[in-house]
């Protein structure tokens, strides 16, 4: 889908003219439905688009089947250029407030997220809402700073239970910077910023970034893997998308096979 487009540093810079949304189509019926009126059919795996303002029509429109952003542009300058031509046609309104952090809509998902980015995952972690949402602004600050800025995936929570696939992980209050393992499916806590030091985010942002290796992985090694590894992802609600679901399907057997031969 991406194919090193909206990493290209000319698209990031266009793209702080607009706002900037993931959907997790297969996680939450709103977000399905929301992808499904984007693209007029049934959410497959990835879609793609530039909507207008208010979100609720195409500011342009695609060659293809809007999977990804070579539905609209060849590569990436051409992006870059189109974003800003396109940006021009709607002037800019001045912001009020400050622009929240940015989460997944869980710590599992945040970790998958993370993984397929290849990027660490921090953590908001509350004992309820309203420390939840404190901690959040603090993080939000340098979650938008110019040497951070796209360089980390983030989740929240307040429930411990989501803690159960990591490792490494002492506060009970405060931020943690996780590396997640080569699925998403785990991950190792490499650093922490109690609730009481979180004037020590920066500090711990540049450590966590300074030790962070990308992963060097294809599709076809994670899927030997998976199946050597028995890795299932459980998405939250049922996958619609028939190629989708006859992929899920068949690797779903030939794990079942391999369990059984083990």
């Amino acid at each position: 889908m991406d194919q090193g487009f909206l990493l290209h540093p000319e698209v990031v810079t266009s793209a702080k003219k607009f706002v900037c949304i993931r959907l997790t189509s297969y996680e939450n019926e709103a977000e399905k439905q929301f992808v499904a009126r984007m693209s007029g059919r049934e959410p497959a795996n990835t879609s793609f688009a530039i909507l207008n303002p208010e979100g609720n029509e195409y500011a342009l429109r695609g060659r293809g089947p809007g999977r990804g952003p070579r539905d609209l542009f060849p590569d990436a300058p051409a992006m870059a250029k189109g974003m800003d031509a396109l940006a021009a046609k709607y002037p800019l309104k001045e912001a009020t407030g400050k622009p929240s952090l940015p989460v997944t809509l869980n710590v599992k998902v945040g970790l998958a997220v993370a993984a397929a980015d290849l990027l660490p995952l921090v953590l908001v972690l509350a004992p309820h809402a309203k420390r939840q949402d404190e901690i959040e602004a603090k993080v939000a600050e340098q979650a938008w700073a110019t040497d951070f800025a796209g360089r980390f995936t983030f989740a929240s929570t307040v429930d411990p239970k989501e803690l159960a696939k990591l490792t490494g992980n002492t506060v009970k209050e405060g931020v943690l910077i996780i590396e997640p393992d080569i699925f998403g499916a785990t991950g190792k806590v490499v650093g922490e910023v109690p609730g009481n030091q979180l004037a020590k985010l920066s500090d711990a942002f540049k450590t966590a970034l300074k030790s962070h290796v990308k992963l060097n992985k294809t599709r076809r090694d994670l899927a030997n893997r998976g199946l050597k590894e028995g890795i299932y992802y459980e998405t939250g609600i049922e996958v619609s998308g028939r190629g989708e679901a006859t992929d899920r399907a068949r690797y779903k057997q030939m794990l079942d096979f391999y369990k059984k031969k083990d």
